[in-house]
This record gives structure tokens, sequence and C-alpha cells, in this order.
């Protein structure tokens, strides 16, 4: 086994740190493992870190099979306990005064593209499940991000 060098070339892109880091979590348990990480990440860069949730819409269309868990509540109440779960999250994390976004999309892929273009981010974070049975056939949020995303991608396995 060689050992690595590392050049001057290889040291000054090292150099260059990430300036404005989002972080896509649900408002599942791993939300805050995600977080963490990608808080150290923040840390290490001395970067900027906002912490975005995705609201689907719903549409139901009886020609599926499967149909998508209906929210209880208002459009208003289910909002208001995203944006509360969001801040409970940044507190959790240590970072009450950090960034936190809820957005409403059509998809949470599109959700959070849009977001990482209009934040001009150069980081984005996000959570990937173990996918099995019907779950990997349909692919994954963070996979299918992969190819359309404005910036580098960092996927924490949870």
């Amino acid at each position: 086994m060689g050992e690595f060098e590392m050049t001057d070339e290889i040291h000054d892109d090292f150099k260059e740190q990430y300036k404005h880091i989002l972080v896509a979590v649900d408002q599942s348990d791993d939300a805050e493992a995600v977080g963490r990480k990608a808080l150290g990440v923040a840390k290490r860069n001395r970067a900027k870190l906002t912490l975005l949730n995705i609201l689907e819409s719903i549409s139901l269309n009886t020609s599926y099979e499967l149909m998508p868990v209906i929210p209880q509540g208002t459009d208003d109440e289910v909002l208001a306990e995203a944006k509360k779960s969001m801040r409970e999250l940044s507190f959790k994390l240590g970072i009450p005064d950090a960034d936190t976004l809820v957005i409403s999309a059509l998809s949470t892929k599109e959700g959070i593209l849009k977001a990482a273009k209009e934040l001009d981010v150069d980081l984005l974070i996000i959570g990937s499940h173990t996918r099995q049975g019907l779950a990997l056939l349909l692919g994954s949020t963070s996979g299918s991000i992969i190819n359309d995303s404005p910036c580098d991608i960092l996927t924490i396995k949870v």
C-alpha cells in the first residue's frame, strides 16, 4: 500500500470551507441524529446552519392503491406543529437562534431543491434510510435529489 501524500494543490482544495449548510429533516426521531452530525460539520467549517422541513402538499387521487397518510388538523395547525418541531430541534441541538424553515411543496425533493437554490447554500445534508421492500422499488428522497442538486450533498445514514 502506498502512502498518500498531500500536495499543495490538494491541500488548497481542503481549505475551501462550506459557508452555508442546509439540513433537510423530517419530524421523525432520526432528525436529531442528522442535526447533530450536521452541526459538527457546520462547526468545523464555521458555517451558517439552516434547518429545513418540507410539508408535502397532499392531493388525493382515487386511482392510486397506495394513499398518503393525511395529517390530522387544518393546514394552519399542521404548519404550526411543524414549526414548533423545528424550533424544538434547534433547542435540542443547542442552537436556538438557528434559522428554521418549514416549506410546503408538491414533493419533498422539489421543496429541498428549491430551498437550496434560493438560499444559495453550498452543502445540503440529508438523512438516508435503509430501504427495503416497496420503498426500495419506489426510491428515496435523498437518492432522487443527488442528480439535480445545485450544491454538494452529504447523506447521513440513519
